[in-house]
C-alpha cells in the first residue's frame, strides 16, 4: 500500500485555507469566502474541493495534485474589519487561473504579504478618529464647539483602541473602557465650559465605535439564509452597543460633577445652509470611518459621496414625513444600489462600499440610547429608542435584500461590439 506523504505547511489545501482565514478575519461574508476559496482551489488543481464556513472556523477538503484526499479544519481569530485585506485577497484570486500555473508557495507568499500589510499609519488612523467623531457630531446637528469637543473625545477613545488596548484580549472590555473614556472626557470638558449640548457631543464621539460593518454583514448573511453566522454577527453588534452603554453610564455615575442624561437632544429647524453643512460633515465622517476599516484610498471619495447623499436623503425624508422606516429605507436602497453598481464596475467586493457608506444610517446609536436609558431608569425613552433601532434595522434589511435580488451582471459594463 502506497504511503501518503506528510502534508507540508505550504501545500494546496493550506494555501486555500490561509486565504479563507484572512477573508473571515477581515469581515468578508460567507458567500465571498466560499467563492474565493473555490476559485483559488481550482487554480491550484484541487479536485472535488468542498468548503464549509462556520462561526470562527473553516472546514475544507479536496484531492491535491498528488491525488491524495485531504480534509482540514482551521480556527479563525476574532474578526476585525479590514476591507483593504479583503480586496487584496479578492484581487489575488482574480489573477489566478489554471492557464496561469502557480505554486502553493507563491500563493502563500502573496497571502503573507497581504496579511502583514497596513494601508495607513497609526497617525492617519488617529486623525480619522478625530475627524470622524467631529464630522458625525456636526452631521447630527451639533454646534462647531460641540463638534470640536466630540473630536477630542473621539481621538482619546481612538488612541486607547489602537494603542492602549493592545494587551486587552476581550473586545467587549475594550469597548467598555473606550466608551468610559469618552464619557469622562466629555463630562470633564462640559464641566469646564467646553461644549453646549453634552448628549450630542457624546453621541458624535461614540459614532466611531458603532459596529456598522458587523451589522451590515449580519443583515447580508441572514438574507442569504446563513442564520447561524448572521445572528452571531448581530449579537456581536448588539453586545458592542450594550458595552458602549455600560461604559458611558458607569463612568457618568461615578463622576461627582456629572449627571445621567434624562432626555434626548433636539435640534433647531434645519435651513438650506444647515442641510449642506450636515451633509458635508456626514461625508467627512464616513470617509474617516472608512479609514479605520482600512479601505483603499481610491475608494474613499466614492464612499464619502454615497454616505453624504444617504444622510441628506435621510434628513429630508425625516423632516418632511417624520417616519423612521421611510427615512431609512429610501437612503438604504440608494446606498445598496450604488454600492452594487460600483462593485460591479470596479470589480471589487460590494462589502467595501456597503459596510462603510451605510454607516450613517446604522441603528447603533438608537440601540445605545435605548440601553443607556434602560440602565438609568428612563424606561419610556428606552422603549422609544429601542423601537427606532429595530424599525431602522428592518428598513435596512429590506433595502439590502431587494437590491441583492438583481444579478450582478445587470450592473456590469457591456463590452462594445466591434463591427467587421
Amino acid at each position: 500500500m502506497k504511503r501518503r506523504p506528510v502534508a507540508t505547511l505550504k501545500n494546496e489545501i493550506d494555501a486555500v485555507l490561509f486565504a479563507g482565514r484572512i477573508l473571515m478575519e477581515s469581515g468578508a461574508e460567507v458567500f465571498r469566502i466560499e467563492t474565493t476559496m473555490n476559485h483559488i482551489a481550482d487554480s491550484l488543481d484541487i479536485e472535488q474541493f468542498e468548503v464549509y464556513v462556520v462561526n470562527q472556523g473553516i472546514i475544507a477538503s479536496g484531492t491535491n495534485q498528488l491525488g491524495y484526499q485531504e480534509s482540514k479544519v482551521m480556527n479563525v481569530n476574532e474578526t476585525a474589519i479590514d476591507l483593504g485585506k479583503l480586496e487584496a485577497v479578492n484581487a489575488l484570486s482574480r489573477s489566478l487561473s489554471k492557464k496561469n500555473k502557480v505554486t502553493p508557495s507563491y500563493v502563500f507568499q502573496r497571502l503573507t504579504e497581504i496579511n502583514d500589510s497596513s494601508l495607513y499609519s497609526i497617525w492617519t488612523i488617529l486623525a480619522a478618529y478625530f475627524f470622524g467623531a467631529g464630522g458625525f457630531s456636526l452631521a447630527l446637528g451639533s454646534s462647531p464647539i460641540d463638534s470640536f469637543t466630540a473630536a477630542i473625545a473621539g481621538l482619546l477613545a481612538g488612541w486607547f483602541i489602537q494603542v492602549g488596548a493592545s494587551r486587552i484580549h476581550t473586545p467587549f472590555l475594550t469597548t467598555i473602557l473606550a466608551s468610559a473614556i469618552v464619557s469622562l472626557s466629555v463630562n470633564l470638558f462640559y464641566f469646564l465650559g467646553l461644549g453646549e449640548t453634552r448628549s450630542i457631543i457624546i453621541l458624535g464621539a461614540l459614532m466611531i465605535m458603532v459596529p456598522g460593518g458587523f451589522f451590515v454583514n449580519a443583515v447580508r448573511e441572514i438574507s442569504h439564509n446563513n442564520f447561524s453566522i448572521g445572528f452571531t454577527l448581530l449579537m456581536s453588534a448588539l453586545m458592542t452597543c450594550i458595552s458602549i452603554s455600560a461604559g458611558v453610564a458607569g463612568m457618568t455615575e461615578i463622576l461627582p460633577f456629572a449627571d445621567q442624561m434624562t432626555g434626548t437632544f433636539s435640534t433647531e429647524t434645519v435651513t438650506a445652509i444647515g442641510f449642506l453643512i450636515r451633509t458635508l460633515a456626514a461625508g467627512i465622517g464616513t470617509v474617516a470611518f472608512s479609514i479605520t476599516y482600512n479601505v483603499p484610498k481610491r475608494y474613499l471619495l466614492d464612499i464619502g459621496i454615497i454616505g453624504a447623499i444617504s444622510w441628506l436623503l435621510y434628513m429630508i425624508l425625516k423632516e418632511n414625513f417624520g417616519m423612521d422606516i421611510v427615512a431609512v429605507f429610501i437612503p438604504g436602497l440608494f446606498a445598496t444600489l450604488v454600492s452594487k453598481i460600483l462593485a460591479a464596475r470596479r470589480k471589487t467586493p460590494m462589502t467595501i462600499f456597503l459596510s462603510t457608506s451605510m454607516f450613517p444610517l446604522i441603528p447603533g446609536l438608537s440601540f445605545y440610547r435605548g440601553i443607556y436609558f434602560m440602565l438609568t431608569g428612563s424606561n419610556e425613552l428606552a422603549m422609544t429608542h429601542m423601537r427606532t433601532s429595530f424599525v431602522t434595522a428592518f428598513a435596512i434589511t429590506i433595502a439590502i435584500s431587494i437590491i441583492q435580488q438583481f444579478p450582478l451582471s445587470l450592473f456590469k459594463k457591456r463590452k462594445k461590439q466591434v463591427s467587421s
